[in-house]
């Protein structure tokens, strides 16, 4: 029975992640615009939270990757798209890790049209 109910509660939670930008689960993650949804700034971030595991955050553009960074210890992983080139902004996703935190996953950007 608790492996039923945790299989669902972890289904539930990569849906949430799936679907929104940006969450919390003890660490902050996923993908951060900036002040406007078209200027082809934004990151994919993995916030430092509640661990020192290896945090990977990575940028994506029509499904191809684009560019990755991997941090360890108390180290934010922040990867900005212009230190990428000019990136299209809604056709782009992080895709974020933390060991021992979640699991590799997608954050698409509210005005998403990949």
């Amino acid at each position: 029975m608790l492996l039923l109910v945790s299989a669902f509660s972890f289904g539930a939670i990569t849906r949430l992640a799936l679907a929104g930008h940006y969450h919390s689960n003890c660490v902050g993650h996923g993908f951060v615009h900036g002040s406007s949804t078209s200027d082809s700034s934004f990151f994919a971030r993995v916030e430092h939270g509640c661990g020192t595991g290896t945090k990977r955050c990575a940028i994506y553009t029509w499904g191809s990757l684009r560019g990755d960074l991997t941090v360890g210890g108390t180290s934010t992983c922040n990867l900005w798209s212009h230190s990428l080139g000019t990136l299209s902004e809604c056709g782009s996703t992080a895709h974020v890790y933390y060991a021992g935190v979640f699991s590799d996953h997608v954050h698409k950007a509210h005005n998403w049209c990949g």
